[in-house]
């Protein structure tokens, strides 16, 4: 005759379960967190405490615009 395996409680498959969605919640809300901490970071270290204006004029023109045409972005400093 075969052996009869014994089967997990319900208990402690559904000690298993609520701990296995514990650890993803706090896992995944922790990788969050540092990302997040980490842009603010990023973007306060980069740009600074600082002042500016853009001006942008958009003019009709009489020629067709190409497929390929792009615009370009020159920040610089003042003087």
């Amino acid at each position: 005759m075969a052996k009869k395996e014994k089967d997990i409680p319900k208990a402690t498959i559904a000690v298993l379960l609520v701990l296995t969605i514990l650890v993803s919640v706090v896992g995944t809300w922790t990788v969050l967190e540092s990302i997040s901490s980490r842009e603010k970071q990023i973007f306060y270290d980069e740009i600074g405490i600082s002042q500016g204006s853009v001006n942008l004029n958009i003019e009709k023109t009489r020629d067709p615009i190409p497929d390929d045409a792009s615009v370009m972005l020159n920040i610089e400093k003042p003087n």
